[in-house]
């Protein structure tokens, strides 16, 4: 049974609680107990009773022992930390490593033993031995963000990250703003139809910040009439698809939300001999997952990684020095590439 303290319980507390002295539950919180003989049964009933009381180790007590390491925390939901410049979150750690050096922080990253990705084990997290940390990662454990929220540890989430109850701290990218501008580019360009593509579902807060863009830009005043679908596609199998139905329905732009989306558009429509950008204007909205780079001037979104993770710190930052009694938040501009891939509407013959 989960229980709910009026404070949120010490070492001293589930000490007290489990029967034990204050030395076994540091032991049993930091795993270092190989060497000593600490029994299975004490230490599951340490764990039973850190997990009761809800108890989460973190920074608050260190505090109390002599203040702040100036050690940030990078923890990501993804299996591995990036390797290469080509890898879509190393712009992310640069920017958040430029801006921790710059603040006079040491970056420290955090990876989960046994290979599965977790924040928290047995009721305890390692991010205690940060004074805060920065969050990032596509497909993230809101349950567990929840819970480091409810904690009280200081962390800022890399991406706008909705959750329940009461928000947590994120850097987000604007992709409302940016994409509402991108179709608003395209009906000054005369299209008349302008449709919205994707692959896979589109529930993640991302996809849904693009989508909403592109649902409230506002029509030209040169053009008579401007509507068009959203399709959400399973895989690349069915961009052939996509292709005839665009043709169908009239549409003669498309925004799509991942650039390997917008290279298979270019491949489908040249084997139905369309030209981008004279038959078909093609907008890629920056979600690099998968794409192959194909060397296509691409018109897109460009999403500012690096500035976000700069951002991130700084919020970080300000959390620890001025501790605020709300979440915060901070929207950072995405730029635009002009690119080769959007033109006027054709007319028709």
């Amino acid at each position: 049974m989960n229980r709910t303290p009026a404070k949120r319980p010490t070492q001293a507390d589930i000490a007290r609680l489990a029967g034990v002295s204050q030395a076994t539950v540091s032991l049993v919180l930091n795993e270092r107990d190989a060497g000593v003989r600490i029994s299975p049964a004490t230490r599951e009933r340490v764990l039973t009773v850190m997990r009761e009381w809800g108890y989460v180790a973190n920074a608050s007590a260190r505090s109390l022992a002599g203040g702040r390491n100036k050690i940030i925390g990078v923890y990501t939901f993804e299996p591995v930390f990036p390797t290469s410049g080509v890898d879509f979150y190393f712009p992310f750690l640069l920017g958040m490593e430029q801006e921790a050096a710059d603040l006079g922080y040491d970056l420290l990253l955090f990876t989960s033993a046994g290979g599965e990705r977790q924040i928290f084990r047995d009721g305890s997290t390692r991010l205690w031995h940060a004074d805060g940390a920065l969050l990032l990662g596509r497909d993230p454990n809101v349950e567990e963000i929840e819970q480091l929220r409810d904690s009280g540890y200081p962390f800022v989430y890399v991406g706008h990250r909705e959750v329940s109850g009461p928000p947590v701290s994120y850097v987000a990218a604007d992709y409302t703003g940016a994409t509402r501008q991108l179709t608003e580019r395209l009906f000054e360009l005369g299209h008349q139809r302008v449709a919205y593509a994707r692959i896979g579902n589109g529930d993640a807060q991302p996809s849904r910040d693009r989508e909403s863009g592109f649902r409230r830009a506002t029509p030209s005043k040169q053009v008579r009439h401007l509507t068009g679908p959203v399709w959400t596609l399973g895989d690349v199998s069915e961009v052939d698809g996509l292709v005839e139905e665009l043709q169908r329905s009239g549409a003669t732009a498309v925004l799509a939300e991942q650039q390997l989306l917008a290279e298979e558009l270019q491949v489908c429509a040249a084997r139905r001999g369309l030209s981008i950008p004279a038959d078909l204007s093609v907008v890629a909205l920056g979600d690099a997952t998968g794409a192959r780079h194909d060397g296509t001037d691409w018109t897109a979104l460009v999403v500012p990684r690096e500035e976000m993770g700069r951002q991130a710190m700084r919020l970080l930052v300000r959390l620890l020095e001025a501790p605020e009694s709300t979440a915060l938040s901070e929207s950072v501009e995405c730029s635009i590439a002009p690119g080769a891939t959007i033109g006027p509407r054709k007319e028709s013959a």
